[in-house]
């Protein structure tokens, strides 16, 4: 305690703040807040499951709140008392040293002898004032004690609550990051798919070009095969400068600059044992356990609590809003909860649909082939049968990475994370 500290000196007196996780080769650069990000000068792997791991490390974000958190857990509220303490215990000890010598004074004249009356009288007035700027002092030395307590306290208090506003920040950027991944993913399929296409019609397109010298088709099928090349590449160069925006915002979340080569791998695939395996009661009590939104309004209750409980309101009126909030959003974190829930169930069940789609797909898709081979059905009908199968497996891998976006966004609200953008 610093007023004991405080009281020793008064008495001596009267008597005498990382490596970076994923990349091989790095350097660093500082922003304009003080955080550094890396600079790889080789290319960056990540994989979905090391993501979340690499995003606390490195983000500059999540490295700020941390020396936020650190920088309110040194701080020491006592410091702000040291000097009153130090002013009242010299008070103190200076009126118990001046009435011990009055009194000392007082004692030794002789109480019989008139003419020392009016000096007594003096003395004995002295002293009575000075015992009561001294009972003063001890009275304002002892708030003083009770006020560094709840000052600790409320130092206590404001440190979990940065530390908790501080993870909640970190959580929120790291399901951020997975979102952006998945993204990413998604985005650079849809690419190879839109590559694929385009080759698909040029080879296409330069078959009907010898088709049109030769007179077997008209060139209004050429145009339209043409038509729909330009189409490709105008979505083409739409989906690249999407992947670039996404590999820039991934990188920056990673703690890495615009620019970095990122290298993501394959993503995790959600099993139907793992949905059918969720037990939503059970899930439910943990996500409004950790929920911080719910957190928060509690502690908003409980500080309205305690500034009723000293004195610095004198109405429960703030009490009862606060806790009128907190329940109101206990009831908005279920009826979110619940949508992500049936959300997870309908990606399931589509992802099922998409799956017996391609299985059918492909069959046809098989016997098509075969029939093709042996000339028993038409080049367009072969080709149908391949569009459809193509489609059906685009569609499967759309279902299966909305169903990977739906599942980890449950397991994020269990942890507490249900955000506006979930």
């Amino acid at each position: 305690m610093k007023r004991t500290i405080a009281a020793g000196l008064s008495a001596a007196l009267l008597c005498g703040m990382v490596v970076p996780a994923f990349a091989a080769d790095t350097k660093t650069a500082t922003n304009t807040t003080g955080t550094t990000q890396t600079q790889p000068t080789a290319p960056v792997k990540l994989t979905f499951d090391k993501l979340e791991e690499t995003v606390r490390q490195n983000n500059v974000t999540i490295k700020a709140n941390n020396n936020t958190v650190l920088s309110a857990e040194k701080t020491d509220v006592s410091d702000q008392y040291i000097e009153s303490y130090f002013q009242l215990s010299e008070q103190i000890s200076s009126y118990q040293k001046q009435i011990k010598e009055l009194q000392k004074t007082l004692n030794s004249l002789d109480a019989s002898k008139k003419e020392n009356a009016g000096l007594r009288k003096t003395l004995e007035s002295q002293i009575s004032i000075l015992q009561r700027n001294l009972a003063a002092a001890e009275a304002s030395y002892r708030n003083l004690d009770d006020d560094e307590d709840d000052a600790e306290e409320d130092q206590e208090k404001t440190v979990d609550h940065t530390r908790r506003q501080m993870q909640n920040a970190a959580d929120e950027i790291c399901l951020s990051a997975e979102n952006t991944y998945i993204s990413l993913r998604g985005m650079k399929y849809t690419l190879n798919q839109t590559n694929r296409s385009i080759q698909q019609l040029d080879r296409n397109i330069a078959t009907v070009q010898k088709q049109v010298k030769l007179g077997m088709t008209g060139v209004n099928t050429l145009k339209s095969l043409q038509a729909q090349r330009e189409s490709a590449v105008a979505s083409k160069a739409s989906l690249t400068t999407q992947v670039e925006a996404l590999t820039n915002t991934l990188a920056i979340q990673c703690g890495y600059t615009t620019g970095t080569q990122i290298e993501t791998s394959d993503l995790p695939v959600v099993t139907a044992e793992q949905v059918t395996s969720i037990d939503y009661d059970k899930d439910l009590a943990e996500a409004l356990k950790n929920s911080y939104a719910i957190y928060s309004k509690e502690y908003a209750m409980q500080t309205a609590s305690d500034d009723y409980e000293n004195n610095k309101t004198n109405t429960l009126y703030a009490y009862q809003a606060a806790k009128i909030d907190r329940d109101a959003q206990k009831e908005s974190t279920t009826a979110s909860f619940r949508k992500l829930y049936t959300d997870l169930q309908e990606k399931q069940t589509a992802l099922a649909a998409a799956d017996a789609d391609l299985a059918q797909a492909k069959k046809t898709f098989t016997v098509s082939q075969v029939q093709y081979t042996r000339g028993m059905i038409s080049k367009m009908a072969y080709t149908d049968a391949l569009d459809t199968f193509t489609t059906a497996q685009e569609t499967e891998v759309a279902a299966r990475i909305d169903l990977l976006t739906a599942y980890n966004t449950y397991q994020w609200a269990k942890r507490g994370v249900i955000t506006a953008t979930t």
